[in-house]
């Protein structure tokens, strides 16, 4: 990994070359993306920006790499000399494999991404989840729900949630099988109101890999919903507890896993001892991860700079 030099006496400009994020969506809010920039200390700004005529400005230069592989790749995006080619990515290398390629993985000098050996760890919890995820649990007066829109099926989830629908009533949101609808819809914040009320929410991946834990996951156990959870298949070092959650794993099938989830919303006490984990010492390698995220990413990212 390459380290930026340089001195303190002229600005440097760290340049997010992507397109706005939406912010609906919960990962705007999760990096605070429309304060941050305010954050950084001299002589450090950052910008967003897609317009070309920016980069040689940059010494820094952030790309979120599913979306910019193919400019960068056809000569369309130049490296200037002295700059630092930063590779941002939150999605799953099982669904982009040419992420895994060696000369894919040396045209950027430092990586943020949700693994643990990044350069700078960007993962979908945060460090106030420590506090978030003790909240006791609203009243329920519905049973499961899931939020689906994406097509991406590399886990399959589509073939295991059309089945499991055979057995188990699922009012679904998303785009994909929708027969609910939401009033108003505002975004992330209105998913969450929504999963308060239901006992169990389906937290299907749309692909299985390592340390792949997205939103799926945490929103449910945010909103005081059990996830159904299939995805990484190191999911234990990313939960607060192993009793947090229902693990599609250990299931022979979707009809099995319907009758036990069916036996929890039929059973309030028994389903109310799923929210134990609540009074008990945390996951320690968890809390671990959640302690690396007090500092923001990008506050991390400038740390790897050398500048006097």
């Amino acid at each position: 990994m390459n380290h930026t030099t340089t001195s303190l006496s002229r600005r440097i400009r760290i340049l997010f070359f992507r397109q706005p994020f939406n912010r609906s969506f919960s990962i705007y809010d999760r990096f605070r993306l429309g304060e941050v920039a305010k954050e950084l200390p001299a002589p450090f700004e950052l910008v967003y920006s897609t317009q070309p005529e920016l980069l040689p400005t940059a010494q820094v230069v952030i790309f979120d790499v599913p979306f910019a592989i193919r400019n960068i790749a056809q000569g369309k995006i130049p490296k200037y000399e002295g700059q630092t080619w930063v590779g941002w990515c939150l999605e799953c290398e099982e669904n982009y494999p040419w992420l895994k390629e060696q000369i894919v993985r040396d045209l950027f000098d430092v990586w943020m991404n949700y693994h643990p050996d990044a350069d700078v760890v960007l993962p979908y919890y945060d460090a106030d989840y420590a506090q978030r995820l003790l909240v006791s649990p609203e009243p329920k007066n519905a049973d499961v729900c899931m939020f689906i829109s994406s097509l991406v099926n590399q886990s399959h989830r589509q073939e295991y949630l059309l089945e499991l629908m055979k057995y188990l009533p699922i009012d679904s949101y998303g785009r994909w099988q929708r027969n609910k609808t939401l009033s108003n819809d505002k975004g992330y914040r209105s998913k969450l109101e929504v999963m308060k009320r239901y006992r169990f929410t389906l937290a299907f991946e749309n692909a299985i890999g390592e340390d792949y834990v997205t939103e799926k996951f945490y929103e449910p156990l945010l909103s005081g919903s059990v996830p159904v959870y299939l995805g990484a298949p190191n999911i234990d070092k990313y939960t607060p507890a192993s009793s947090a959650f229902i693990d599609v794993r250990k299931f022979p099938d979707p009809k099995d896993l319907a009758k036990v989830i069916q036996d929890y919303c039929r059973d309030e006490q028994k389903y109310t001892c799923l929210f134990d984990w609540k009074k008990q010492p945390m996951n320690p390698e968890f809390v671990r991860l959640l302690k690396e995220q007090e500092r923001h990413p990008f506050l991390r990212l400038i740390d790897l700079f050398e500048y006097n």
